[in-house]
């Protein structure tokens, strides 16, 4: 198969208030640090195009909710799984567009097919969906996908074992992508951190290679991405882009 990547987007209506835009900005910085676990100052305020100021009070907010902390010089997430369990996180994450994105994906599902799921917080929000569509095949590299649905009997699980990344609470690493080719799927589902004109990029390399890996060994990937992530600021080259809109 090629590295092209068929995401489901969704279009933003109007022109957000500063309000949102704030609130916006500050739930992508949690999601960049849900891949790096940390970020300085200034590189944050030049991903975003912001002053150093705009990014101090962003992390000031953060702070506030129990979320970051602050460092000389850049902030770090608190403590990832704390974060996840936030209500103030959940119902930031819990918008329309992202809600209208997971039931498009789980539309494409079939009883009985062979899953991959990476270790992204947006296809996290797919496994409640999951077990109705129960049998199914799961494979994945992230912990957080095997503890959530090991309750469902008719859901079968195949964890890729290697280097575990404690902050992803994930696998990586050559024995993780060793075991992955081993293996076929019919469909992934995978996020990214960023997308540039038609391209996707990751700021991990390791994460970069085991998703590179798990595309390969299924016939169809799709990328779950709202508009948030059309940023500047990608290093590594995940695939390029056959976009579905979702209006």
């Amino acid at each position: 198969m090629t590295d092209d990547l068929a995401p489901a987007l969704s279009r933003d209506s109007a022109p957000s208030p500063r309000r949102r835009d704030n609130a916006g900005r500050q739930q992508r910085i949690l999601d960049l640090l849900f891949e790096t676990g940390n970020a300085t100052i200034d590189d944050l305020a030049a991903r975003f195009a912001v002053s150093r100021m705009t990014i101090h009070r962003d992390a000031n907010a953060l702070a506030r909710q129990g979320l970051i902390e602050k460092l000389h010089g850049g902030l770090a997430l608190r403590d990832r799984t704390a974060t996840r369990k936030t209500v103030t996180y959940r119902k930031a994450r819990a918008t329309d567009s992202k809600q209208t994105i997971i039931t498009h994906a789980v539309s494409l599902i079939r009883p009985e097919q062979v899953l991959v799921l990476d270790d992204s917080t947006t296809v996290a929000e797919m496994l409640p969906l999951l077990p109705a569509l129960a049998p199914l095949t799961i494979i994945t590299n992230a912990m957080g996908v095997i503890t959530a649905l090991t309750p469902y009997s008719d859901l079968r699980l195949i964890c890729l074992g290697g280097d575990y990344n404690r902050p992803r609470n994930a696998f990586f690493g050559l024995i993780c992508e060793q075991a992955a080719r081993g293996l076929h799927a019919d469909t992934m589902f995978l996020s990214t951190s960023v997308i540039h004109g038609t391209t996707a990029f990751q700021t991990n390399p390791d994460v970069v290679k085991i998703k590179r890996v798990l595309m390969e060994i299924s016939d169809r990937t799709i990328l779950l991405a709202d508009s948030s992530k059309f940023q500047t600021g990608g290093v590594y080259r995940l695939g390029g882009l056959m976009p579905l809109i979702l209006s």
